[in-house]
C-alpha cells in the first residue's frame, strides 16, 4: 500500500551553519492517510539504518505455507535475490485494479504507482510503504486515528469472537448426535414429514385457486374502480357545472336584489315626495301674496305707488298679470263663470273683455306720462277687476258657510271699504291720490289672499 505525503522544499545547504551529520538531513511534512491532519515527524525517522529497512522488507508469509490459495490470485516467479519493495508493491496493486474504493477492507486503499520514481523517493518512503504493505490501514496514521482503529478492531474481534462461540456450540452438538447414534431421522419422522409435505402441497393448491379468484375478484374491482372513477369525474364535472350555474344564479340574484332595494328607495322617496306634494297647495307656491310697507305685494311685485318710493310701471303691470292669473283660477278652480267681464291673463299686458260690448278690451297695464292720467281706460278696466272680485265674494257666500272677505266692495262706485273703521277708498287713479290709490289696491290683494285660502280649504282635496 502508498502512503500520501507531501513534501517541503530542501534547505539550501549554502545557509547552514553547522558541519555535523544532521546539515544534509531532509525534514517531510507527512500528513494522516485517515484524517489528513500534518503530522510532525521526527528527524530520526529518516536516519534508519538499511538493516532495519532490510529486515522490515523481508517477506514473513514465505516461511509458512498458505492455509488458502485463492484460484483467481496472481503466481509471481521468485527472483534469486530480495525483491525489491517497491516492485512487489506494484505487482499487488495490479491485483483487481477494477475492485471499488469502498469494497475494501477497513484501512485498504488501492496503489497506484508511476512509471517514473526515483531511487530518492524510495529510500524516503520505504518504511511508509512497507508498513502499509503488512497492513491493512495506510500510513502514517495519527494517534486519535491510531486509537479509532483500534476500536473498530476490537469490534470486529468480539464478532469473529461470538461467531467462534457459535460454531462451537453447534459443532458440539452435532457431535453429540453421532456419538448417539442418530445420524439421520427416523422412518416415523419421515412418514410425518411427508404427510406434512402433502398437507403444505394441498395448502398450496388451495391458495393457488384462491389466488386466482382473488385476482380475478382483484379484475373484477379494477373494472369497477375505473368505471367508478370515469363516474366520479363526470359528477366532479357536473358539480363544477352546478357551481358554476349557482354562481351565477347568486350574481343575478345580488344584482336583482340591489335593484329591488333600489327600486323601493325610490318609491320611498316618492311617496315622501308624494305625502310632501299632497301637503302642498299649488295656489300657495304660484301666488304668494303679502305686502311690503305700505305696498301689497303678489310674487314679490309691488301694487300701487308712492311719491317716496316711485314703483316702475312694468313692475306694476306684472303684479296686475299675477292677480288677473290668480283670481282667473280661483274661478276655474270654483267652475265659475263671471257675468259680463271676462279676465284674460296675458302676463304684464293682461286685460278684461266686456261681454256685453263685442270687441270691447280694458287693459290692465299703463305706461305713464301725463296721458296716462286723462286715460279712462285703465280705470275702467281695475273697476271691472273689482267687479268680478266682488261676484266672487257672493259666489262664495252661497256655499252655505260663514266664509266672508274682510274688506266690503262697492262694484257700482269702484270702491272698496273696511267694515270696522268705514274707511273706504277708490281703486281708480284718477281723481285719486297715490296713497288712497295704493291703500285701495293692498285692501284688494288682502280680499284675494283670503279667497285663496277659502279656496284651498274647500278643494285641497282635488288638487
Amino acid at each position: 500500500m502508498a502512503s500520501k505525503t507531501s513534501e517541503a522544499s530542501d534547505p539550501d545547504p549554502n545557509t547552514t551553519n553547522t558541519a555535523n551529520s544532521s546539515a544534509d538531513m531532509k525534514y517531510r511534512i507527512v500528513c494522516c492517510q485517515r484524517c489528513h491532519q500534518m503530522l510532525d515527524v521526527d528527524a530520526n525517522f529518516y536516519q534508519l539504518e538499511e538493516a532495519i529497512l532490510a529486515e522490515l522488507s523481508a517477506d514473513p508469509a514465505r516461511s509458512r505455507a498458505p492455509s488458502f490459495q485463492p484460484k483467481d490470485a496472481p503466481v509471481f516467479d521468485e527472483p534469486s535475490g530480495t525483491l525489491d519493495l517497491q516492485k512487489r508493491l506494484q505487482l499487488a496493486s495490479m491485483e483487481n485494479p477494477e475492485k471499488d474504493q469502498d469494497a475494501l477492507p477497513l484501512g485498504y486503499k488501492k496503489l497506484v504507482f508511476s512509471a517514473e520514481s526515483s531511487q530518492e523517493k524510495s529510500n524516503k518512503l520505504q518504511l511508509m510503504e512497507l508498513l502499509s504493505s503488512v497492513s491493512t490501514v495506510d500510513h502514517p496514521i495519527c494517534s486519535s486515528c491510531t486509537d479509532s482503529i483500534m476500536e473498530e478492531l476490537e469490534l470486529e474481534i468480539q464478532a469473529v469472537e461470538k461467531e467462534c462461540v457459535e460454531y462451537e456450540y453447534f459443532l458440539k452438538q452435532f457431535k453429540k448426535g453421532l456419538v448417539d447414534g442418530e445420524s439421520g431421522p427416523k422412518e416415523g419422522d419421515v412418514a410425518a414429514l411427508e404427510q406434512q409435505l402433502s398437507e403444505l402441497m394441498d395448502e398450496e393448491k388451495m391458495l393457488k385457486e384462491q389466488l386466482i379468484v382473488s385476482e380475478e375478484e382483484k379484475k373484477e374491482l379494477l373494472h369497477k374502480l375505473d368505471d367508478m372513477k370515469k363516474e366520479r369525474s363526470k359528477i366532479q364535472s357536473a358539480e363544477q357545472d352546478y357551481y358554476r350555474e349557482r354562481a351565477a344564479y347568486e350574481r343575478e340574484l345580488d344584482e336583482l336584489e340591489e335593484e329591488q332595494e333600489s327600486v323601493n328607495y325610490q318609491m320611498r322617496v316618492a311617496e315622501m315626495l308624494l305625502d310632501k306634494l299632497k301637503k302642498t297647495n299649488v295656489f300657495n307656491i304660484a301666488f304668494h301674496i303679502w305686502h311690503q310697507d305700505q305696498f301689497g305685494t303678489i310674487n314679490g311685485f309691488r301694487l300701487g305707488r308712492l311719491p317716496g318710493s316711485p314703483v316702475e310701471w312694468p313692475e306694476i303691470n306684472a303684479a296686475w298679470g299675477q292677480t288677473v292669473l290668480l283670481l282667473h283660477c280661483l274661478a276655474k278652480k270654483m267652475s265659475f263663470a263671471f257675468t259680463k267681464y271676462k279676465l284674460v291673463p296675458f302676463g304684464s299686458h293682461s286685460y278684461i273683455e266686456c261681454l256685453e260690448e263685442q270687441n270691447k278690451k280694458l287693459p290692465l297695464y299703463g305706461d305713464g306720462g301725463f296721458k296716462f292720467f286723462w286715460d279712462s281706460k285703465f280705470d275702467h278696466a281695475m273697476a271691472a277687476f273689482l267687479e268680478c272680485l266682488h261676484q266672487f265674494k257672493i259666489q262664495v257666500e252661497k256655499s252655505g258657510s260663514q266664509f266672508c272677505l274682510p274688506y266690503d266692495i262697492d262694484p257700482v262706485h269702484g270702491r272698496i271699504r273696511d267694515v270696522h273703521t268705514g274707511a273706504s277708498y277708490s281703486i281708480r287713479a284718477q281723481f285719486n291720490s297715490v296713497e288712497q290709490w295704493t291703500k285701495a289696491l293692498k285692501w284688494m290683494l288682502t280680499n284675494l289672499k283670503w279667497g285663496l285660502a277659502w279656496v284651498v280649504a274647500q278643494f285641497g282635496d282635488n288638487n
